[in-house]
């Protein structure tokens, strides 16, 4: 339910500020993602193999400038494989994240502050002794980041983005939050 308010809510808003809004923008870009996979489990079957996953990864997000004030944008995570935990052998996981996001923002000076809030999709491929196998669950995803500009097109920006947090994650006793800290560059199409 609360999906369907949250599209119906920026639907409408985009619609009425579209009408005083000038054509859109679009922009594409890419970052450097510290990724983290936090794994915490909860089965109380030994071993307990919680853990973190912490990869470096690449992130690609494209977007459009709505209005003066909203942006709408996509993010792509790409998957890393990487060991949360060493408890009864070697424990990985390789996660891949996509997000559709509404993108309000304010200039501050040069600086362009902005808020994320949308969903996100993370498949998890888990290996290892005490777990194995494909997950894939959605959710709401949020973050807040600055934006420079270096040039009429060229921008830089660094963000941190909360992509997931479930309890029971596929109903295999964990609890599974995914986050990035995020810089990269942005170029818009003018």
């Amino acid at each position: 339910m609360t999906k369907k308010l949250l599209a119906i809510a920026l639907g409408t808003a985009a619609t009425i500020g579209m009408a005083h809004a000038a054509p859109p923008t679009f922009y594409a870009g890419g970052d450097i993602a510290g990724f983290k996979s936090k794994i915490e489990d909860k089965s109380g079957i030994a071993p307990d193999v919680s853990g973190s996953a912490k990869a470096t990864s690449l992130r690609l997000r494209g977007g459009m400038h709505i209005l003066d004030w909203l942006d709408a944008e996509l993010h792509i995570v790409l998957p890393q494989d990487k060991e949360y935990s060493s408890a009864g052998g070697s424990n990985k996981v390789k996660t891949q994240v996509f997000g559709a996001f509404a993108k309000p923002n304010t200039n501050v000076g040069p600086v362009n502050l902005y808020g994320l809030v949308g969903f996100a999709q993370s498949k998890m491929d888990f290996s290892g002794s005490n777990i194995s196998g494909s997950e894939t669950q959605s959710g709401v995803a949020y973050g807040v980041g600055v934006q420079y500009p270096f040039t009429k097109n060229l921008s830089g920006s660094i963000d941190y983005v909360q992509y997931l947090k479930k309890s029971n994650f596929g109903g295999a006793g964990i609890d599974v939050t995914n986050t990035a800290i995020s810089a990269g560059v942005l170029y818009t199409f003018k």
